[in-house]
């Protein structure tokens, strides 16, 4: 069917990346697997817009696909022109494609007068197959624990969402010569790999409840800081097999190993990367380590260093009139 559009109405959609601090449940011995804590992040976002009529301006191929698969589930032939006005990369661990499908998807429903339900925009697009990060940050931002899936889940329901300390900042070490593991590739990779032992799951979730959450939510940077490091240690010899190591870029590898090692305890890598982070306790100590890598690293022209902090609000999507 088609739509009928007021001409005078625009949609606008901003969003924010994510990091993935880890899967909390990569054993198969439980009835539900995955589980996964993350944060959204200020450092890079998905801005776009939507109205009514013909496309005015060329669109990325990966978008418009995305866009179509969404009118197609909508059953509605309506012309919608789209301009992007910036996006989070692609296959950096990032979480792009998520919100990316979120994004356009939020921005045609407001359109069309349909609801807004992030969980089965999600579904439409096939994004929550392991992780309900993205998703959640979407609707509320912060720092988010989804609780994984099992065999009659259509997307990983949300089952704590805390803000993040303000004063906590992340640096981000992001290796553009490479892509993270996606697509067919990341598949392939989930089911190949070896399962997590149920010991080794039990003892990452119980360090969630006892000393994550808790450190978290009373501001103990120490604390949490180290339940992260142990979170990544976990995810690390899981994904090894299938990405050459415990990070997926040697030239990050190296940084964090460093940073390990000289009394980092918050450090790892989002996702499948191949972008690393560390956790530093202010915004201060955060541009003052971004200052001396890249000093450090002036040569490695492929590495960038980019200050983040959290972000503890949802996704913006505002209905505007266009009219003159």
């Amino acid at each position: 069917m088609n739509a009928v559009i007021p001409a005078e109405r625009r949609v606008s959609v901003t969003t924010y990346g994510r990091l993935h601090l880890g899967f909390f449940n990569l054993s198969r011995e439980t009835q539900r697997q995955f589980g996964s804590v993350g944060v959204a992040i200020d450092a890079f976002q998905t801005s776009l817009s939507i109205s009514g009529g013909p496309q005015q301006l060329a669109l990325d191929p990966w978008a418009s696909a995305i866009l179509q698969r969404h009118l197609a589930a909508c059953e509605t032939q309506a012309e919608l022109n789209v301009t992007i006005q910036q996006a989070i990369p692609r296959h950096g661990g990032l979480g792009s494609g998520t919100q990316m499908a979120l994004a356009l998807g939020a921005a045609a429903n407001s359109l069309l007068d349909r609801p807004v339900e992030a969980a089965v925009i999600a579904a439409i697009h096939q994004r929550g197959a392991r992780s309900g990060i993205g998703i959640a940050t979407f609707e509320h931002g912060g720092l988010v624990v989804d609780g994984g899936r099992n065999a009659q889940t259509i997307v990983p329901p949300m089952l704590a969402r805390h803000a993040f300390p303000s004063d906590w900042h992340f640096l981000l070490i992001m290796d553009n010569s490479r892509d993270g593991l996606h697509g067919q590739g990341e598949k392939t990779a989930f089911k190949q790999l070896a399962p997590q032992s149920l010991a080794a799951t039990q003892a990452i979730q119980q360090q969630l409840l006892s000393l994550g959450l808790p450190a978290l939510i009373e501001q103990d940077f120490a604390g949490f800081s180290q339940f992260i490091g142990a979170l990544q240690a976990y995810n690390a010899e899981y994904f090894a097999p299938a990405q050459g190591g415990a990070y997926a870029s040697k030239a990050v590898a190296g940084i964090l190993q460093t940073l390990q090692q000289q009394g980092y305890a918050g450090v790892g890598q989002t996702s499948w990367g191949p972008t690393g982070f560390v956790l530093l306790p202010s915004r201060a100590a955060a541009v003052a380590m971004q200052m001396q890598l890249l000093t450090e690293y002036a040569e490695q022209t492929t590495l960038g260093f980019l200050v983040s902090a959290a972000v503890n609000q949802p996704a913006c999507i505002k209905i505007e009139d266009v009219a003159n």
